[in-house]
């Protein structure tokens, strides 16, 4: 059950992004988009028009605390952190990645979410069912090398982070999972030549399709919801198989 609860998101506009917000609205909670693309954006909030739960968006450049305070006033709570920022990039040889590519991927997918979670922990501290929902790959718990390895060393870090915030915000009630996300349809329509195009996975994908954001929607609004309370901990491989055995 979603009703009368609040997610915070970040990384919503994206195709797989999407999948998630109108599982969860469909299902009756509010969503917070933050988010860089206003126009993505708005049609996203155009297709949730009628839905159990409010489709909203915040520029993620405003500060954290204003919107979480914004939110709890006009909702009356702040219930489910999901992150699914960043797409995954093309692979390249260890020895040629320098030292910038290195800390913003780090920074992106490790630093970011912490410093948010930092933020968002006093209002899942008064939730009746506080959700921390984080994204990984497939590339961080194998090392496939389909996947680039900054992308897999960053995420693993995730992994890392999603096993600590787990065993420490447990006595709070509060839930930390992982979706370990590969082999899914691209996550933004555009892409540059650095982005990896997940279609070059397929062959290696032992169900023999890439996933859907309707698939990624389905597994998000279930661990965000009342019912999955005695999930956490959890790394959830949405992946047709290329984690099979780890």
């Amino acid at each position: 059950m979603q009703l009368n609860r609040t997610c915070y998101f970040a990384g919503a506009t994206g195709n797989i992004g999407q999948g998630a917000v109108k599982a969860l609205a469909s299902q009756g909670m509010n969503v917070i988009m933050a988010t860089h693309d206003p126009d993505s954006a708005a049609a996203i909030i155009s297709a949730c028009a009628g839905m159990e739960g409010t489709v909203t968006a915040v520029s993620n450049q405003q500060p954290l605390e204003e919107v979480l305070r914004q939110a709890a006033e006009r909702f009356g709570s702040v219930d489910v952190y999901i992150n699914t920022t960043g797409s995954l990039s093309v692979p390249k040889p260890f020895g040629t990645f320098t030292e910038a590519e290195i800390m913003k991927k780090l920074s992106h997918h490790i630093a970011d979410p912490f410093l948010e979670l930092q933020a968002f922990l006093p209002y899942l501290k008064q939730s009746r069912y506080p959700r921390i929902i984080l994204c990984s790959s497939a590339g961080a718990s194998t090392g496939i090398l389909q996947e680039n390895i900054l992308d897999s060393v960053a995420r693993g870090g995730v992994i890392s982070m999603t096993y600590c915030l787990a065993r420490e915000l447990m006595p709070y009630g509060i839930t930390v999972n992982c979706i370990a996300r590969s082999g899914m349809v691209n996550d933004h329509d555009s892409h540059s030549p650095a982005t990896l195009d997940a279609s070059v996975i397929l062959p290696d994908i032992p169900m023999k399709r890439n996933g859907t954001p309707e698939e990624f929607g389905a597994l998000a609004a279930y661990i965000a919801s009342e019912e999955a309370s005695f999930i956490t901990g959890q790394v959830f491989h949405l992946d047709g198989g290329l984690s099979i055995g780890v």
